[in-house]
């Protein structure tokens, strides 16, 4: 065998075997404390010192936590439903549970099932306890003891008040038999371990936690095995232990876990950023400073752990990054071996900084632009790199994320087709913020590069380029024309590569030192956007600009931007509840903003449709007037007879109810003349009522005429009238049916001299409309008042009026338009009649018709899809206090609305399948 010649290259031999194979695990010595360029990542392993200014960790109150109360009270509430009106269920899914075990086996085993089952019960405790106690952590310590006897004192109550004034219903649901003796199945110690465990943390928190649940649940499993406890009775037991610890961790708040101190360095230099000062943008209170010493290596960087095919060769130590040795301290340690096992934390050590002068470095690190509106949301800092470059740092925590979805939910729920899609997951919230900036950057939109992402603890890190002098647009001293058409040039940018923001106010929008505009805060947007979120876009653009130059400056600049049908799509966006916060309280400040945005652009692009889209689902006034409607409801059915109006129902005349159905029917053409009269175009009248039979279908999901009109405004456009003017058309229609309704109920009561069957005092009804006029004519009086009462009428002024001098001027069209309305509430009025004769009972025409128009008006201010529910409560309570038995009201409530709303449903979605086919609708 002929020798090896010996290398050229020295490091090569000690990389190599002695025939030139690599050696598995074994690099190059190479000096870590001397970088060179070309190892740049030969500074992973150097000593990091950085200068941390932050908030002082704290106990930290978690959206999650008040979550998860709301969650485990309404499971407690269904399962208490559950025991009480499913007995027999509940009853058998235990006796399926104990029937796992024969019953000779349940009899062997019931002494060890006891024994297991009480040491546990004395187990769990005492090991919850002395773990937080061994770690130190006395606050959580304190808290789960608290939460335990908080969880004690519950069950004990329950059980008490079931014991007093339960009703037996759930009493008997709930109650097992055990020794003899019937009790009630709440245990005060599940009750007590629920709130304890509870109290001690999260499953996910500690290994520790997360085996004593398993623990107690076995528990409760064995104790409803052996008949100790029922099913129900068990789960409601641990949610009353649930609902004080639960309160407990949010009323005191739990041990900060989210990314902070020495693992926010770490987690920075993970994402590559080797960070010399970290410093909170917002001014926190209570900020200090620290300075946070490091090993831990730049990048995702993992090392090799294989063992070598010789004998490792050792590195030298890593020096002080100053060079001197006096600097390394106590934390400086050798670098470890190649190929050793790698330690699974760098020593990393951080101590307060008292000698750096706080204001001046907060003052540097503060940005109103950059953090203005997006505190609230994530925590911001400025961190400054080894050579001197400043990056932005958004850290997302899992507590805000869970604070976000609830709000994303709750937009969900309220608003239709606008809230993104958002995960309870920090780190998916995270991606996608990461995806949409890449996204932004890649379409050619001026936003803030990604530099890195980095994950710890609760937390995800975002680093991204630092926009330099930024400042808010809501700042400068005038908004030229010259940014306000950057703005829109960014945001076409965006939505030619199918982005939509979602989220553009004063805080997303910021100029920098050269007077560019950049876009903030992608993380509701979208990758591919739908054409409302794109039409919303433009929308809370406009909306803004409006509210920080004028009306005409920004219609302008939009004009110079956007194509006439991007204008025209505007218009129906213009509403609060697609405007950001931070753009409602601007507009708020500056009156009738959207209104004269609307009409601004109906003016420019005659195609525009003035009528606000329908977005939301409801109000929170439309959710109070329901509840309140229910609630009635349910107590005027509480009170009636059952018995009377199967009575009632079994002896109704079917031939009166019919009569009912065609005076239903007869509503629908008198709807359809109105049309026919005030339409500026030539309608039939066949088709006219078709259209209106065709809106009973719409009614099903809209508030009670807002189905109705929309169909009407539909059909007219089709037929070729302007949308401006068919919103005019259709609002006059709805005027002169309000008015011959009141007019009508006017005219009855004073042809009769009386309103209803009621003989109240002429004193208090004197008493209370001189009071009920004296309030409306003070309150005209206050110049707020009446400047609200006019905001509110002049848009449907604006409309009705030039059509209603129109209609005035055309003495044919007004009698054929007043007769069609007043045969629509003679119809109505006939049918309810004839609802109430098929009973057996009559009441005069005079007190029949200010029944029905009384109570009809009053159930329609609730605005229910339909007007489902107070509508025939008031129909009900009407005819109550007219004389009728209560039986008989419910029951031709029940008809009435049967023969006017329900019935024509299916013949009304043939009409409108008809008319869309025929393009009518």
């Amino acid at each position: 065998m002929t020798d090896v010649p010996p290398p050229d290259n020295p490091e090569r031999a000690q990389a190599t075997s002695p025939v030139g194979i690599p050696r598995i695990g074994v690099t190059p010595l190479v000096n870590k404390t001397a970088p060179t360029d070309h190892d740049p990542a030969a500074s992973a392993t150097t000593r990091s010192l950085t200068l941390l200014v932050d908030a002082p960790e704290r106990r930290l109150r978690r959206a999650e936590d008040l979550l998860d109360l709301a969650i485990a009270a309404l499971i407690l509430a269904f399962m208490v439903i559950l025991a009480a009106y499913a007995h027999a269920t509940t009853t058998g899914v235990t006796l399926d549970v104990q029937n796992a075990l024969a019953v000779v086996l349940r009899r062997v085993l019931v002494f060890p099932l006891q024994a297991v089952e009480g040491l546990i019960t004395f187990t769990v405790p005492v090991v919850v306890i002395m773990h937080h106690l061994l770690r130190r952590a006395w606050y959580t310590a304190g808290e789960a003891l608290l939460a335990g006897a908080g969880g004690f004192i519950l069950a004990w109550l329950c059980l008490h008040a079931l014991d007093a004034w339960g009703p037996p219903i759930l009493a008997s649901g709930l109650t097992v038999t055990a020794s003899g003796a019937a009790r009630v199945g709440i245990s005060t110690v599940f009750a007590t371990l629920g709130g304890l465990l509870t109290g001690a943390g999260e499953r996910r928190s500690s290994p520790v936690i997360r085996h004593t649940w398993t623990a107690v649940w076995i528990v409760v499993g064995l104790a409803v095995l052996r008949s100790a406890i029922t099913l129900p009775g068990a789960v409601i037991s641990i949610l009353l232990g649930r609902l004080p610890g639960l309160a407990v961790r949010y009323a005191f708040g739990v041990d900060d876990t989210r990314a902070q101190g020495i693992a926010l360095v770490r987690a920075l230099r993970r994402a590559g950023i080797d960070a010399v000062r970290v410093v909170r943008m917002d001014r926190a209170p209570a900020a200090r400073a620290w300075t946070v010493e490091t090993r831990a290596p730049l990048g995702y960087t993992e090392r090799v752990r294989e063992t070598p095919l010789t004998a490792p060769a050792e590195l030298d130590d890593a020096a002080p990054s100053d060079g001197s040795a006096a600097d390394a301290g106590p934390q400086a340690a050798p670098a470890p071996q190649v190929g050793a096992p790698v330690p699974a934390e760098d020593p990393s050590t951080i101590r307060p900084a008292d000698d750096v002068d706080l204001d001046a470095i907060l003052s540097e690190a503060s940005s109103a632009a950059l953090a203005e509106g997006r505190l609230s949301i994530h925590r911001m800092y400025a961190v400054w790199d080894s050579t001197g470059v400043r990056h932005d740092v958004t850290v997302l925590d899992a507590d805000r994320q869970v604070a976000g979805f609830l709000s994303t939910l709750w937009d969900r729920v309220r608003v239709k087709g606008l809230s993104p899609e958002r995960d309870l997951s920090v780190r998916s919230a995270a991606e996608h913020a990461a995806l949409m900036t890449l996204e932004a950057g890649r379409a050619g939109v001026r936003t803030p590069s990604l530099v890195g992402l980095a994950e710890a603890e609760e937390s995800v890190l975002l680093v991204t380029d630092h926009v330099s002098g930024a400042r808010a647009l809501a700042d400068l001293d005038e908004v030229d024309d010259a940014v306000l058409t950057d703005l829109w040039d960014q945001i076409s940018r965006a939505h030619t590569a199918g982005l939509a923001h979602r989220e553009i106010d004063s805080s997303t929008v910021v100029i920098d030192d050269t007077g560019a505009v950049w876009l903030l805060g992608w993380d509701s947007g979208e990758t591919i956007s739908s054409e409302l979120s794109r039409r919303v876009d433009l929308a809370q653009v406009l909306a803004l600009t409006a509210s920080l130059t004028d009306v005409h400056r920004a219609i302008a600049a939009a004009s110079r931007s956007l194509s006439t049908q991007q204008l025209a799509s505007i218009a129906p966006m213009l509403q609060r509840v697609v405007l950001p916060a931070a753009t409602r309280e601007a507009m708020g400040r500056r009156g009738k903003v959207l209104q004269e945005l609307r009409d601004a652009l109906v003016d420019l692009t005659p195609t525009a449709h003035a009528e606000p889209a329908k977005l939301a689902r409801f109000s929170p006034r439309t959710v109070i007037m329901a509840i309140v409607g229910l609630v009635a409801l349910w107590t005027l059915l509480a009170r009636l007879n059952i018995e009377q109006i199967t009575d009632a129902v079994a002896g109704a005349n079917v031939w009166w109810m019919l009569g009912a159905l065609v005076f239903s029917l007869a509503t629908y053409v008198g709807a359809g003349l109105t049309l026919v009269a005030f339409s500026p175009v030539r309608l039939p009248l066949w088709k006219s009522t078709e259209v209106h039979l065709a809106s009973s279908v719409v009614a099903l999901v809209a508030p009670a005429g807002v189905g109705g009109a929309a169909i009407n405004l539909r059909f007219l456009s089709r037929r070729g009238v302007p949308t401006a003017l068919g919103v005019a058309t259709v609002a006059l229609v709805q005027v002169v049916q309000f008015v011959i309704t009141v007019v009508l109920l006017i005219i009855v009561a004073a042809t009769t001299g009386q309103s209803t069957s009621l003989t109240l005092p002429s004193g208090w009804v004197l008493v209370i409309a001189v009071a009920l006029v004296a309030v409306v004519a003070t309150a005209l009086f206050i110049p707020k008042v009446r400047s609200w009462v006019w905001e509110k009428i002049e848009p449907t002024y604006r409309q009705v009026w030039p059509r209603l001098v129109w209609v005035m001027s055309n003495p044919g069209r007004l009698a054929l338009g007043v007769g069609g309305a007043v045969l629509l509430s003679v119809s109505y009025i006939l049918s309810f009649g004839a609802s109430l004769w098929a009973f057996g009972h009559t009441l005069s025409f005079s007190v029949l018709a200010i029944t029905y128009l009384a109570a009809n008006t009053v159930g329609s201010v609730v605005p229910s899809p339909g007007g489902i529910g107070p509508v025939e409560l008031a129909l009900t309570a009407g005819l109550v206090t007219a004389g009728v038995p209560n039986g008989v009201a419910l029951s031709t409530a029940i008809v009435y609305r049967l023969v006017t709303f329900w019935i024509p449903i299916p013949v009304g979605w043939l009409s409108l399948h008809r008319l869309q086919k025929h393009g009518d609708l």
